[in-house]
């Protein structure tokens, strides 16, 4: 039976509020180390699985693929910062810069790592698109890396001590006492964190013209409001 590293602490992060806006102003420009290994590591990973593809495949042309084997050339490059990430940022899409700079700053304030799921979505894009030059019908593989990915961002939340939620008018709509989001994503993100705040105490779809809403108010009742200054605080006295 698989034992979870249960998460200590959970919290919200209101992006919107003036306090944090002006530490995200205030603080330096992230350089984004991971935005620039794109160029140098998607034709690897594309070519890592264009050779198990065709390794796989059999006389009567079906093809076979080795979940376990997909996923490794996929995350291996990425080991060192998966290996040391503490914080697990949970955001909307349309708050990616500003939760590259929630990063940047967490990361220069308190020295832990910070793990953002929406850059390893560009990698699956762009690797993705990068396997096309070999004539593969990507259609017929999108699925696993999705059902990959989403697999590798619990892996991501059982294992970070810290789960921070950015909380915006991107990622949730206020409705009085009500919270929805529009994001599957972040509706499972919650689910998942949610779920093992609560074992301590005792996917997006993209389909034009059609949002699926989810009520996430009780999942967000277990998570501490905090600002960006205080979060660095807290993180960075478990260090003391």
């Amino acid at each position: 039976m698989k034992t979870l590293k249960k998460i200590t602490k959970a919290f919200v992060v209101d992006l919107d509020s003036s306090e944090n806006q002006n530490i995200l102003k205030s603080s330096s420009r992230p350089f984004n180390n991971q935005a620039h290994q794109v160029n140098e590591v998607v034709e690897k990973i594309a070519e890592k699985i264009y050779k198990l593809i065709e390794s796989a495949k059999h006389p009567n042309d079906g093809i076979i693929l080795n979940h376990n084997k997909i996923k490794e050339a996929f995350f291996s490059p990425f080991e060192p910062q998966l290996k040391d990430a503490q914080v697990f940022l949970s955001h909307s899409h349309a708050d990616k810069n500003k939760a590259l700079k929630v990063k940047n700053y967490l990361e220069s304030e308190t020295d832990h790592r910070v793990f953002i799921d929406s850059l390893f979505w560009d990698y699956k894009n762009n690797v993705l698109k990068e396997m096309k030059k070999h004539h593969i019908d990507v259609s017929k593989i999108e699925d696993t890396f999705t059902l990959i990915l989403r697999e590798s961002l619990q892996d991501m939340i059982e294992k970070c001590p810290y789960f921070v939620f950015l909380q915006s008018n991107n990622s949730v709509s206020n409705q009085g006492l009500s919270h929805t989001t529009y994001s599957a994503w972040i509706y499972e993100e919650l689910k998942i964190a949610h779920s093992l705040i609560a074992d301590s105490t005792l996917q997006e779809s993209r389909i034009k013209a059609m949002r699926v809403s989810h009520n996430i108010t009780n999942l967000l009742r277990r998570f501490k409001s905090i600002s960006l200054d205080s979060l660095c605080n807290e993180i960075f006295s478990t260090l003391l």
